[in-house]
């Protein structure tokens, strides 16, 4: 047996080990190299359990399709492996094996964002190349199909969401055209590799994704500040803020498809024994007061956040990991700062964690919809506080 038919034989070893891991998983058993050595399961089988263990079958078999069609050394012209169905299916598988090793990891960070794409680009351009010279159009549509498709198979096996992949669109395409680019130019060297390199990235990337699991960096803490000014005394905006309020539903659109709103919130207690209950759309918000400086700070802790948002997806509900504390709103405040014209300007303040990266980028995405969220809250503080006051004491 020639080293490369070893190779093949390794690969295959690795990728069955994987699938069983990641099996072993699904049924219930902590991650760990060897989880399936004995099988225990902690979970009753369920319906999203057989979906993600059918999904799990299927890479296996696209790779042992791949690694018979090696092992017989079929480099002739085909009409599947010189098709876009083949490109596009040896880009997307990369990208299937990545993401059900992320989901076990619990690690939604750069192999899955950044390494993922850009292989998705690199071998589909590639695995196009075997048969045809693939021109710069076609390194575009390739690289830019394979992620396409891959999210269509996420949402068809209820991995994953319409509003996430939403979000995770704009960094992902643009990095996997990088790789389709810089695939189209060096096909001519990398073209004959092109299979075997595949193999070996289905192999691999899910012990990247266990070791960026295993040394990921502490999250980070942000702050987001918003502010409003109210045309009324800082003594009656402080009362407003103390008194039970209910919000309108929301206009703006990110909360109309699924990002969690504010819908009503109440004080119990007063001073430091006091806590704040905030009603969001997907789940209560509880914030025991951490500073009650009267009049002028109120500033809450967090002790159970409500899920971030609600997925868009043709199945009753779904549920992905990074749904489940990857974004933590950590503590809340109300600052009161008095106005020249005395009236008051009213700031919001949010510190929260993500455990997501490249950081600055889902940072961006967090940062708005935490805006947005104080921006209804604000608004109605200022609504009730106007409404409470009487006309003469209306501030320019």
């Amino acid at each position: 047996m020639n080293s490369r038919r070893w190779v093949i034989v390794l690969a295959v070893v690795g990728v069955l080990h994987n699938a069983l891991r990641v099996i072993a998983s699904i049924l219930g058993s902590e991650w760990g190299y060897f989880n399936y050595l004995p099988l225990r399961t902690s979970k009753p089988f369920s319906g999203t359990a057989a979906i993600e263990i059918a999904g799990v079958l299927a890479v296996v078999a696209a790779v042992v399709w791949l690694a018979a069609g090696l092992w017989r050394n079929s480099l002739k012209p085909s009409p599947v492996w010189s098709s876009v169905i083949w490109a596009m299916g040896a880009g997307t598988l990369v990208g299937l094996v990545a993401v059900y090793a992320t989901m076990v990891a619990r690690s939604y960070g750069w192999i899955l964002f950044v390494v993922t794409p850009f292989v998705m680009g690199v071998v589909s351009v590639l695995a196009l190349a075997q048969w045809r010279e693939v021109t710069m159009a076609d390194a575009l549509t390739m690289s830019t199909l394979a992620v396409v498709t891959l999210g269509v198979l996420l949402v068809a096996f209820a991995i994953e969401g319409i509003i996430c992949l939403s979000m995770a669109i704009p960094i992902a395409i643009p990095i996997a055209i990088l790789g389709g680019v810089i695939a189209c130019f060096s096909q001519r060297r990398l073209v004959a590799r092109t299979p075997m390199l595949l193999l070996v990235v289905v192999t691999v990337l899910p012990f990247g994704t266990s070791l960026e699991s295993a040394l990921r960096p502490a999250p980070r803490l942000f702050t987001v500040t918003t502010s409003i000014d109210i045309p009324v005394a800082p003594g009656r905006v402080w009362r407003t803020i103390l008194q039970p309020a209910k919000l309108a539903p929301p206009s703006h659109f990110l909360f109309r498809s699924g990002i969690a709103y504010p819908l009503a919130s109440h004080i119990e207690g007063s001073g430091l024994t006091a806590t704040r209950y905030c009603d969001f759309s997907t789940g209560k918000l509880v914030e025991p007061v951490l500073i009650w400086d009267e009049g002028r700070r109120l500033r809450f802790t967090v002790v159970s956040n409500p899920l971030p948002l609600q997925e868009w997806t043709p199945y009753a509900r779904i549920h992905p990991p990074h749904l489940e504390g990857f974004l933590a709103s950590r503590q809340g405040e109300f600052r009161i700062e008095p106005l020249a014209n005395g009236g008051t300007r009213l700031y919001a303040t949010t510190w929260y964690q993500h455990h997501m990266w490249p950081a600055e980028y889902w940072r961006f995405w967090s940062d708005y919809i935490i805006h947005r969220v104080h921006d209804m809250v604000l608004e109605n503080v200022r609504q009730r506080a106007e409404a409470s006051a009487p006309a003469a004491t209306f501030y320019k």
